[in-house]
């Protein structure tokens, strides 16, 4: 059984799935459903309760020279956990993307 969902069918419209979340395991059945489905990623709302990565996040969008302070913040583990969080959203990896199927 998928996290957050039932086997066999998309956690978004409940239609027979074809791939399956990079980041959460959950089946979804199109790119509609897909983006709709990638918005409410778990994984990202619970790091984002961290005091800790609030600040880390605030310092950077307050911060004159963004880029440098972002390198620093790089050598942080939790803002690097947060970064690649981040880009398993935006860019999953693809061979984790679809499902096996039999039949």
């Amino acid at each position: 059984m998928a996290s957050g969902g039932m086997r066999g069918v998309c956690t978004v419209c409940k239609e027979v799935p074809k791939y399956r979340c990079p980041a959460c395991r959950d089946p979804y059945c199109s790119v509609s459903c897909y983006k709709k489905h990638k918005g409410n990623s778990k994984e990202l709302r619970n790091l984002l309760t961290n005091p800790h990565l609030r600040q880390l996040l605030i310092n950077i969008d307050q911060a004159e020279d963004k880029e440098t302070l972002m390198k620093s913040h790089m050598q942080e583990p939790l803002f690097v956990e947060f970064a690649d969080c981040c880009l398993r959203i935006v860019d999953p990896p693809e061979k984790e993307n679809t499902l096996d199927v039999e039949g």
